[in-house]
């Protein structure tokens, strides 16, 4: 019986999250196609720990964002009225049960390409919320003759090097939208699978709409202690707090050995 009260009170959460999330966004301009990817990343250098979450990349005629479903779901928990104590409920469980607490799987940051024109923006929802802007580059891809067929789609390879990794990309002509998921774009095509040749990372194309999709928005604009931070600083700050997770989880006996997408600020 706990169980069925749980399950209805999570689907009334669930109506509600959309309203209070629409509360503190900003809407960009219309969607014309949301594209879903399943994300991969691997712990260990071995490769047998991997961690799996799906991303949303949402484009508009000029504007796209890109968002982890796991940290969109926690974040609007946080501001439905009902959600924080669902999400107590679930830590308790979770607790109860010696499982994980619920928990962004990946990454906190929502990217948006080309926002503000010519520069591409990434929000990290933290204690204290981080604001990159950057340029908005395209990748120097070098288009190759390689073809193959991934879910139907007739994909051609192409390579590049970013930020201290080098990706191979399949992208389909079929649909010609420069997109892909977090900041790839570029390519005469969409980008239906991306990795890096050591797989660290692997993003693959798992579903897509045209018709009643969410408008591009910014979300979190309730926010007034944002701080505006470098690209390169926010990765080092990161790196020096992974090192301290690192030491405790290898007092107990763990390990977790891994880099970040953007390699370049060593």
């Amino acid at each position: 019986m706990k169980t069925l009260i749980f399950i209805c009170i999570l689907a009334v959460v669930a109506a509600d999250l959309n309203a209070q999330i629409e509360k503190i966004s900003k809407v960009l301009e219309p969607a014309v196609l949301e594209c879903r990817y399943q994300c991969i990343q691997k712990l260990d250098t071995l490769g047998v720990t991997s961690v799996t979450d799906t991303m949303i990349l949402r484009i508009g005629k000029n504007i796209s964002q890109f968002y982890a479903c796991s940290t969109f779901y926690l974040d609007s928990l946080v501001c439905s009225p009902q959600g924080s104590e669902i999400l107590m409920k679930q830590m308790l469980a979770a607790m109860k049960d010696s499982k994980p607490l619920p928990a962004p799987k990946m990454t906190k940051e929502y990217h948006y390409k080309n926002y503000p024109t010519n520069s591409i923006t990434t929000y990290i929802e933290l204690k204290t919320p981080r604001m990159i802007t950057e340029k908005y580059e395209k990748q120097q891809w070098q288009l190759l003759d390689s073809t193959r067929n991934i879910s139907g789609y007739p994909c051609k390879l192409a390579v590049c090097q970013f930020r201290g990794r080098t990706y191979k990309a399949w992208y389909t002509m079929e649909i010609e939208i420069e997109e892909g998921p977090w900041k790839f774009h570029g390519l005469p095509g969409l980008i239906v699978e991306i990795a890096d040749i050591w797989d660290h990372y692997h993003f693959t194309l798992i579903g897509m709409r045209r018709e009643n999709i969410k408008p591009v928005c910014f979300y979190r604009t309730d926010r007034d202690d944002m701080e505006n931070v470098s690209r390169i600083e926010y990765l080092k700050g990161s790196r020096e707090q992974y090192k301290l997770i690192q030491k405790r989880k290898k007092r107990r006996g763990q390990t977790m050995a891994y880099d970040f997408l953007e390699r370049d600020y060593h």
